[in-house]
């Protein structure tokens, strides 16, 4: 996979969840309470995207033929705990009003990670 392709991608992802979360904003005035949540959350998942991208090429060149599988098991867990202290976090400092933060996380959760397993699929092919 090229980094030209993986970025144009990278692009695409980025704008649809924007405009999902801002129509998502839009609709439902609880959400707004959130605005600076859900930029602090794209931003994660781009630099979770980049740095799982950039790891990916160098195993997929690695001598190592089971460096490629042994950072997609890496990916997975270290994934799960920055998200949940990314959570933890917001919660702590943040105390927000309701529980919509939640759903805003996960939206994006989503998205990436599908993200990550198209461009990761693509890589392993190579």
């Amino acid at each position: 996979m090229t980094s030209k392709l993986f970025l144009n991608g990278l692009l695409a992802v980025t704008a649809g969840a924007a405009l999902g979360l801002a129509l998502l904003h839009l609709l439902l005035p609880p959400v707004q309470a959130h605005w600076r949540f859900s930029v602090a959350t794209l931003l994660l998942f781009i630099l979770l995207c980049l740095g799982l991208f950039f790891a990916g090429q160098s195993a997929v060149r690695s001598s190592n033929k089971l460096a490629f599988n042994g950072l997609v098991s890496a990916s997975v867990f270290g994934k799960l705990v920055v998200s949940i202290g990314f959570l933890f976090a917001y919660q702590q400092i943040s105390h927000p009003a309701n529980q919509w933060f939640v759903a805003i996380f996960l939206w994006c959760y989503v998205i990436y990670t599908s993200f990550e397993v198209w461009f990761m699929s693509r890589m392993a092919r190579a």
